[in-house]
């Protein structure tokens, strides 16, 4: 199955303009065999904002038909698209990212680990109803954004919950150098799963990105990292190699079931930060 991110720059301050730019790039992917396209973190909305007020005025709103182009395109062209934005949804300002098939809005994912930085100072920590992991045609996937690869449980529990393929809309600057290079792999490599990041290659606000979008295996192996290039860039994967959560090396004698292996029951103290101190 050929799956697709685009490394690009949006169309800074205009909304309306980098819809139109996600819904071409979507049926260019298409049109070259590719069953997803997935875009950055807020990446329609741009990520930069000085308050809560001037976030709000910028971001998507879903009931009010913002994201129709896109919706249209995935419909068209028989694609899905991963693609991030602030949303305004009633009086909260969220971080989301969206999984829009042929059918419509497959599910969305509010991103719940907040950094003190850019417009994320500005947004609301999300009701959680349960891991964002969807069920689509071409496979199981599992949506989170950006900052949340830092957090294990994040990744693990979508591949819990049966995630193929985990997408993390990125907008990564230089400085978060080591969690494409280093993270994502071992993210991929420890659940088994494809992981995919889509992060952006221009400035806002004085912040460079440092693209190295890219397309990991389940074993770790890095398939394609798209450097600093611009444009769409398409892989060839296969989601069954996720659905394989062990290592067998010879049979009764050299096996490794990470999986089956765990002892959750052992893991509270991660459910009980005031025993490290750890509360501030």
């Amino acid at each position: 199955m050929k799956i697709s991110f685009a490394q690009l720059s949006p169309v800074h301050g205009d909304t309306p303009a980098t819809t139109a730019l996600v819904a071409e790039a979507a049926r260019a992917a298409a049109a070259d065999g590719a069953r997803l396209i997935v875009f950055p973190e807020c990446f329609l909305t741009g990520g930069s904002f000085d308050d809560r007020a001037s976030l709000l005025r910028a971001a998507v709103n879903i009931e009010r038909g913002d994201l129709a182009p896109i919706l249209e395109a995935a419909r068209a062209a028989d694609i899905h698209v991963v693609v991030g934005f602030y949303q305004k949804s009633g009086a909260q300002a969220l971080n989301t990212a969206a999984l829009i098939g042929p059918e419509g809005i497959v599910g969305l994912h509010h991103k719940m680990h907040l950094p003190f930085m850019i417009g994320d100072r500005f947004v609301d920590i999300p009701q959680i109803e349960g891991p964002s992991v969807f069920d689509t045609p071409i496979g199981r996937i599992g949506l989170a954004i950006c900052y949340e690869i830092r957090f294990p449980e994040v990744i693990r529990t979508l591949a819990l919950e049966g995630a193929e393929l985990v997408v993390l809309p990125a907008a990564w600057p230089e400085a978060a150098r080591i969690l494409p290079d280093l993270f994502s792999r071992v993210r991929a490599a420890e659940n088994f799963v494809y992981f995919l990041s889509s992060n952006r290659i221009d400035v806002d606000d004085g912040m460079a990105f440092m693209g190295s979008s890219h397309v990991i295996g389940p074993d770790g192996a890095e398939i394609f990292n798209a450097g600093m290039d611009e444009g769409i860039f398409t892989v060839d994967i296969d989601l069954s190699r996720a659905r394989t959560k062990s290592i067998i090396r010879d049979p009764g004698v050299y096996e490794v079931h990470p999986f089956r292996d765990r002892r959750p029951q052992d893991y509270r103290i991660c459910a009980a930060p005031a025993a490290l101190g750890l509360e501030a």
